[in-house]
């Protein structure tokens, strides 16, 4: 009996403390620094062009292949990313990718909330991965 009516002023001491966990959809936190989400590849500040050379480093040192890289090279000699697809349902946020690329040319975004419906919407193209909205530490 005792065990009882002790357990029930602690019962009752918990309703009026605050919760230890944050609420997910109403409550948001801030992501913390280092964190690893999509990759997002970065462009020069000055032509607004991507940085990515396209020579395939990335997709080599992936352990889970899910990087593919395609280039060209133009008229004057010039190699040109024209294809960079990340498969997220393989992607295991390593950061492989980003510690051997030569050219700086990756980076790991703080965007996390990737569920989706299908399978086929976590293939992310070259024109995805270039958004500047989701390489900013916010509150999501």
């Amino acid at each position: 009996m005792l065990r009882l009516i002790k357990n029930f002023f602690i019962v009752f001491g918990n309703l009026f403390k605050r919760p230890r966990t944050v609420v997910y959809p109403k409550e948001k936190i801030i992501i913390p620094d280092g964190s690893r989400g999509v990759l997002h590849l970065r462009l020069d500040p000055d032509s607004l062009e991507i940085i990515c050379s396209g020579c395939g480093v990335c997709s080599m040192i992936c352990p889970q292949n899910c990087i593919e890289v395609k280039k060209r090279v133009e008229e004057n000699g010039k190699e040109v990313l024209e294809e960079f697809c990340l498969d997220l349902s393989k992607c295991i946020f390593c950061g492989n990718c980003v510690e051997f690329c030569k050219m700086n040319a990756i980076d790991m975004s703080y965007q996390y909330q990737l569920a989706e419906y299908k399978k086929q919407d976590l293939r992310l193209e070259k024109n995805e991965l270039i958004k500047p909205s989701v390489t900013i530490r916010e509150f999501w």
